[in-house]
């Protein structure tokens, strides 16, 4: 089984955190931007499922992007809020994806939706209210 599906590149732009769960690709743009990975076993739940925690994390960082690349460079931005509904199981080896669109952007607060999608099938709707980080830096 391949990582990724044709047309996915590894992303150039991870965190530490996500590094620690996986490779991630994605492709697209606009409203047609993904991102993605493969259910490992390191993924799993006790019954096999990818956890819950990881398919957060994907929706989290999904949807922020979906925000932050409408500008260049790229805006900064921390979550608020994130809004989640559990569909359906991931199975290991799946691979999970988010889709979804921008909703309204501010002056300092932007909202998104979308779906982490399992092969095809919904595993979770998220939604999430972000936060533009101005030109500062956070780390100390």
């Amino acid at each position: 089984m391949s990582e990724a599906p044709e047309g996915y590149l590894p992303t150039d732009h991870s965190s530490p955190y996500m590094d620690l769960i996986g490779r991630l690709y994605e492709k697209g743009d606009g409203e047609d931007y993904r991102l993605g990975m493969r259910v490992e076993p390191h993924h799993t739940n006790r019954i096999g499922a990818c956890h819950g925690a990881v398919l957060a994390a994907l929706a989290d960082v999904h949807l922020l992007r979906l925000i932050a690349l409408t500008r260049t460079p790229r805006l900064t931005l921390v979550t608020v809020h994130l809004g989640l509904d559990y569909l359906s199981p991931a199975p290991l080896g799946a691979w999970i994806e988010g889709r979804g669109r921008v909703d309204r952007m501010g002056r300092q607060l932007c909202y998104s939706s979308g779906v982490i999608t399992a092969d095809g099938k919904p595993a979770l709707r998220g939604s999430g209210v972000f936060q533009i980080v101005p030109d500062a830096k956070l780390k100390t």
